[in-house]
Order: C-alpha cells, then structure tokens, then sequence
C-alpha cells in the first residue's frame, strides 16, 4: 500500500506521539509498503529525506521548540500541509491516511478525502479528543468541537490507546459512530528487553523522564527526593526533560538541598533509552496520561516504575510485581514506595514473573501493534494482504 502519515510532531520535535509515529512509519515500511510522513521542519533537519520505502517532508511552521508546540503553531503546520497537498501531482497520491491528532493531523486528513477520495484513519493520543484532560483542554475542546465532530466523524476509524480513551470517544461521537472507535495501544521494543537485576550495585538509580509540566508534576518528585534521603536510602536520582517549570525545579532542588540528584534537560530519543539501560527505578506522578511512551519503555527495560493510576498505566502496571500506583501530589507515598522497593526487592534481586514478560510480549510488541494497523487499512481499502504462496 501505499500510506500517507501526519503528524506535526516526529523526532526530534515533541514526545511520545512522535515517537510512535516514527515506529510505525518504519515498521510500515519494513513491511513493503510505501510510506510518506508529512510533518514540521526544525532547524538542522533536512526538509526531505528518503531511505528505502520511507520518506519524510519536513514542512516549515511557526514552531519555536522542540519540546512542546501551541495551537497556533499546529494551525501554522496544517495551513502548511493543505499547500503542499494542493500542489502535489495527482499521481503521487495514497491508499490510505493515518492522520495523528483530530487537530491539525485530521483537517489535513479530511480535506484530502473531500479532493481525492483517501480513506484516512485517526490516531489519538488523548488530549485531541473531547472532553479528556478537561483541566488543560476545555477551552480548545469548545473552540474546535464543530471540526472535531466533522472529522471523526468522516473517518474511517478513530484508534485510541486505551479502553478508557474509548468511552471518552464514544461518549463524544455517540452511538452510531461508536463502532468505528477500536483499541489499539501502544507499542514496547522488545529487542531489548530486560526482566531485572541482580541488586550488585550499591546505589539505587531513580529517574524521572517527562516535560517539565504541571501535567507530569516533577515538583512532587523533587519533594518526594528530598523526604527519601532522610530514609537514608542510598539513592541517585535523575530528571531528564524541558519544559516551562525546569526553572522552578532547579531552584527548589537548591532550596531543598539535594545534592544526590541530576537535572539533565532534554535529550535525543537515543540517549534517553541508553539512560534507562542503566535505571532502576522509573517515578511518573502525572495527573493525565493517554498511554505514557515513557512507561512503556522503562517497563520494557525491567524498570520498576511508581506512576499514578491513569489512563494506560494500568494497563502494563501490576501492583507490587512491576510497579506501585501513588495518588497524584503525594510525595511521601512517592518515597515510601521507593524505599520499599529498595529494601524488599532490589536488595534480594529483582526479576519480573514470566507470565508478565509473557503477556507483555503478546500485548505490547510493535510487531503484533503494526499488524493490528494493517489490518484495518487492508479492510478500509479493501486491498488484500500479498501472500506469498512460494513453495
């Protein structure tokens, strides 16, 4: 096939949908299938780039951060998009679209199928859809609910990430249009994967891995650093990620006095992974989650991981065997589970059960994720999957 990608965000611009975008795209292309991502330029990306079946063009925008984006700076990529389609030779066109994001990804998407007849799919990542996260998102749910509405509604699917994602969107687009919301989550690199450790290191490794937001809440970890070192747990910690509290963070580590901790800023994709090989303990308090990226990769490096019980997380979290769910701005339970862990598990050495590596394999490995996409682009399309039949 040949498939058409949207997205605002691919590395090295944005978090975790980037990332997912970027999986598939080349598993996709892994596969056989023709791939073309349209998405944000930045500076020292090349505005295209071709290898194999995958090609990305990088289109300019208003984007000043690598980090986050804002409402007029998406508009500002999708005013971008419906240029470059509208010049784009008929002959170059798509199967199908999977388009990120109701908004921009889906108006993009939706004016492509009212001039070519493209099928396109939606992939949400949450805060797209209304009413999720209505704390941050009211405001933008109200101003876009007209297109929203239109645009999931003349998509062929919408996927979600988890089955409370679900209720969210047939709660918004009814029951007629219930079916066409599926589950799909996110997907694990399992090439990599690490079932424990040996608790040979005298020094426990906490990380925090997450934009340094309100929604993450880095300030209850900073909190919780502080009440762990009175525990006289012996303890490192890191924070990887930017964001507009970084300043606030760094000043009450200094406030508070902790020596034990390294506030690194942003890092590449690359080098975030490298530091989770290293880990042992993954702390994410956030108030929201779709389905946390960030978890899913320390999950598939053996790493305990504290987070609140949200969307997603419960999902690859079990209580007591590969992580403990804390209430969101509790910084003690933040410490105690730490502590905890530290004293019960880590210093006995620590290794997930195999029924667990087992069930994450089967729900969570990109393989099985990708297959489940292609499937619905074969049926949407109504091409049928190339077998080979050589003998």
């Amino acid at each position: 096939m040949r498939i058409l990608i949207l997205n605002y965000e691919y590395p090295p611009l944005g978090g975790g949908a980037g990332i997912v975008t970027k999986h598939l795209a080349e598993r996709f292309a892994a596969k056989g299938h023709q791939v073309h991502v349209v998405t944000t330029w930045f500076a020292g990306e090349p505005e295209f780039s071709s290898e194999g079946n995958l090609s990305i063009m990088r289109l300019p925008s208003k984007r000043k951060h690598t980090y986050k984006s804002n409402p007029i700076e998406m508009l500002s990529w999708a005013k971008q998009a419906l240029r470059y389609f509208r010049e784009l030779p008929e002959e170059k066109m798509f199967d199908v679209c999977l388009a990120n994001f109701t908004m921009p990804g889906g108006l993009v998407a939706r004016y492509i199928k009212k001039k070519w007849d493209i099928p396109y799919v939606i992939l949400s990542h949450g805060h797209d859809i209304p009413w999720f996260a209505p704390k941050q998102m009211f405001f933008w749910h109200l101003f876009c609910y007209p297109w929203i509405k239109s645009i999931t509604k003349q998509a062929e699917r919408t996927i979600l990430l988890t089955p409370e994602l679900k209720e969210t969107a047939d709660k918004f687009t009814g029951k007629a249009e219930a079916p066409k919301n599926v589950v799909i989550p996110n997907g694990m690199l399992m090439d990599h994967f690490r079932t424990g450790f040996d608790g040979s290191e005298e020094i426990l490794q906490v990380l925090f891995v997450g934009r340094m937001v309100d929604q993450k809440d880095p300030v209850t970890f900073v909190k919780a650093c502080k009440l762990l070192n009175r525990m006289r747990v012996p303890v490192h910690f890191t924070m990887i990620g930017d964001g507009p509290l970084k300043e606030n963070v760094e000043k009450l580590i200094l406030k508070l006095g902790i020596r034990n901790i390294e506030v690194m800023g942003q890092l590449s994709h690359y080098n975030v992974l490298k530091t989770y090989e290293k880990a042992h303990v993954l702390v994410l308090p956030s108030r929201e989650e779709a389905m946390s990226m960030v978890i899913l990769e320390a999950v598939s490096r053996g790493i305990y991981t504290i987070t609140t019980n949200v969307s997603g997380n419960s999902e690859v979290i079990r209580e007591d065997v590969n992580g403990d769910f804390v209430t969101y701005g509790d910084a003690a339970a933040i410490a105690q589970k730490i502590a905890a862990f530290y004293y019960e598990k880590y210093a006995n050495g620590y290794q997930y059960p195999e029924k667990m590596v087992n069930y994450l394999f089967d729900r969570y490995s990109w393989d099985n994720v990708v297959n489940e996409y292609l499937d619905i682009f074969h049926r949407i399309t109504g091409m049928e999957k190339r077998i080979d039949v050589r003998k």
